[in-house]
């Protein structure tokens, strides 16, 4: 399959790795360029997937707790896999690939990239933050938080290869903080996080005393077996703006 694609602009800016380069092919007035890519194995999977969005290049996947966004060696049920099952059988020619991740425990949005000639320019923009991000999470006491920004520096506890802590080494981590509501023992926040740290959503809301429930591993109090009570809610990348239904688990008396 061969896709066209026009100007040498979209080139320099699409094709930011090597590896993308060597399966492209620009013609002599540089007006078009070439574009195809081998077929490799992945792990298909045709249990059925909940798709939020969908475009020509992007699709954004609603994952259930318990269930990984791609292969860890030990699995082949996957979000990915089952997101390529779907591809597959709607005659889709290229794999998807995760932009991002969450947690094994953690519901909600994952955006894939469905051609690898976007890959890189999918990849830049995650890595410089122009894809927005909201999280809701369900935590310990009542909160009330505004706009409230949250700075913490965030590190791998070498006690625990499981964990991540706040420490003066560690990574800058910020997020924005808001109250969604208070129910009698809980509150349901909205988490914007302007950098992607692994746990920072968990780790800082520990710090503030306030951590997601069923969250063990950072002190969160278990009330069910639904999974760790955070959610990634909203997308928010150039014109595409998606948002995840909540979930039943999250609502409280």
């Amino acid at each position: 399959m061969q896709y066209t694609a026009t100007s040498q602009e979209i080139f320099e800016t699409f094709c930011i790795s090597k590896n993308h380069k060597k399966h492209l092919k620009i013609d002599e007035n540089n007006k078009t360029i070439y574009f195809n890519y081998p077929e490799k194995e992945v792990e298909i999977n045709y249990e059925p997937v909940n798709i939020l969005y969908e475009d020509a290049f992007l699709i954004a996947a609603f994952k259930p707790p318990f269930l990984l966004v791609h292969d860890d060696g030990n699995s082949q049920d996957t979000l990915q896999a089952r997101i390529n099952g779907y591809l597959q059988l709607n005659g889709n020619k290229y794999p998807a690939q995760a932009i991002h991740r969450i947690d094994y425990e953690t519901s909600g949005l994952v955006l894939f990239c469905k051609h690898p000639f976007f890959q890189a320019y999918c990849d830049k923009n995650m890595e410089e933050h122009h894809i927005k991000k909201d999280y809701i999470a369900l935590v310990q006491g009542h909160t009330n938080y505004k706009n409230k920004k949250i700075v913490s520096n965030i590190a791998r506890d070498r006690h625990n290869a499981k964990k991540m802590f706040i420490h003066p080494n560690g990574k800058e981590s910020i997020s924005i903080f808001n109250t969604l509501k208070n129910y009698k023992d809980y509150s349901l926040i909205q988490v914007t996080i302007l950098t992607g740290r692994k746990h920072q959503i968990r780790v800082q809301c520990a710090s503030l005393k306030h951590p997601i429930l069923n969250d063990s591993l950072y002190g969160g109090k278990r009330i069910d077996n639904t999974g760790l009570l955070l959610q990634s809610h909203h997308i928010q990348f150039n014109d595409i703006d998606v948002i995840c239904p909540q979930e039943k688990r999250f609502i409280r008396k």
